[in-house]
């Protein structure tokens, strides 16, 4: 704790993508802006109540967004006027916020943070050329594949549509990164890139998905925790306590 003034406010005041979904088609939802274009104005209206009735002479206030969150966080920003009564933005294990600059979200970019793991596969999401040629690339592969197997067989046919899919999906994934902005990610620029502007501060990496004995998203989980991300956790407090000057940085993508 660096500030025992310090209050949260946990905000779920808009219909977020869930996954899995209750439905198969809405597992697809977390592809698309619509429900954080959706969200941001109501973002906005709480943080504007929110600043209309602190009786703070001078409070320090701190938003921040993470994975799809960071999406919706971004969408608010982006609007005229930016978020009511922000000081600084926190952007966590963020897929992009659809800002090309930190200077776009209303703050000024040293006010900007980001806190992104390289073994957080959510802040390290390919950009939507990368994704479609690789799902292209998997889909033909698996096609080839599975016709060059069927001659074995029904077996066959599986084993070459997977091995196929597997092979054209990186060849797809190859082809797409070739031609495309390295600092790009999923929902634009990618926050903890050099190009985006923001500070981005230390946080543990934690475990490799999957091959480190974990599930596939332990490191993008680990932000907040202070016994499994207890570097990211203090830099999120100092931050938020208005003391980020104290923060420990980290380099840049």
């Amino acid at each position: 704790m660096h500030d025992e003034s310090s209050a949260s406010i946990v905000w779920l005041g808009y219909d977020a993508p869930q996954l899995p979904a209750a439905e198969v088609i809405d597992n697809t939802d977390v592809m698309f802006t619509e429900h954080a274009e959706k969200g941001a104005p109501a973002y906005n209206q709480f943080m504007a109540g929110i600043s209309a009735t602190n009786q703070s002479p001078d409070p320090h206030v701190t938003a921040i967004g993470h994975s799809y969150g960071s999406v919706t966080l971004g969408q608010a920003a982006l609007q005229s006027g930016g978020i009511p009564g922000v000081d600084d933005i926190v952007l966590l294990g963020s897929p992009g916020t659809g800002a090309h600059r930190a200077d776009q979200l209303g703050v000024g970019k040293e006010h900007v943070f980001v806190g992104a793991s390289d073994h957080d596969p959510v802040s390290m999401a390919p950009n939507k050329v990368q994704s479609g040629a690789l799902l292209v690339g998997a889909g033909a592969g698996a096609v080839v594949g599975g016709t060059a197997g069927s001659a074995l067989g029904p077996v066959g046919a599986l084993g070459g549509a997977l091995i196929g899919g597997a092979v054209g999906g990186v060849h797809g994934w190859v082809m797409g990164d070739a031609v495309t902005d390295d600092s790009q990610n999923y929902f634009g620029t990618d926050p903890a890139r050099k190009e985006f502007g923001a500070k981005r501060f230390l946080v543990d990496d934690g475990p490799f998905p999957v091959i480190e004995g974990g599930g596939p998203m332990d490191a993008h989980s680990n932000y907040f925790n202070p016994d499994k991300g207890r570097v990211s956790a203090g830099n999120i407090a100092l931050i938020v306590s208005g003391k980020s000057d104290a923060i420990v940085i980290e380099e840049h993508r």
